[in-house]
């Protein structure tokens, strides 16, 4: 029996967490909805990114919040933040491919509105929708 060496352990560990990532993706509208918001209140828009529509002003608008979040906030603020729960007001099914959740947290208490979209089977966040309201 060969002994295993640290390349077998790194490819394994990159193998278990690439599947992990696809086991945690959610499966629904409003999970897909609260877990990005929760990874954006958490500063983590990597994990965001994921659960995004990938367009060219889907990434602008976050990488904008992203760099607000990094640049202009204070240390209390993101704390603030990372500790908020996040309340939903309303899921509306706009159709069979289009909710739109309507949601505040309960740090700042704005009521923000953010779309979901099903596309190539996974739910996917059309953050566009938050700044520009169109459907």
């Amino acid at each position: 029996m060969k002994p295993i060496n640290w390349i077998h352990i790194v490819i394994f560990t990159v193998f278990v967490n690439s599947c992990k990532d696809e086991q945690d993706r959610p499966d629904d509208a409003l999970g897909t909805a609260r877990a990005f918001i929760r990874a954006s209140l958490d500063g983590e828009y990597k994990e965001a990114k994921q659960l995004m529509l990938q367009d060219s002003i889907n990434n602008f608008e976050l990488n904008q919040l992203a760099e607000r979040y990094e640049s202009q906030l204070s240390k209390a603020e993101k704390e603030g933040y990372k500790k908020a729960s996040i309340h939903i007001h309303s899921n509306d099914q706009v159709n069979d491919s289009v909710v739109v959740v309507n949601y505040s947290n309960s740090y700042k208490h704005k009521k923000m509105p953010v779309k979901v979209i099903l596309k190539d089977g996974n739910w996917q966040v059309d953050l566009n929708y938050t700044f520009s309201g169109n459907l």
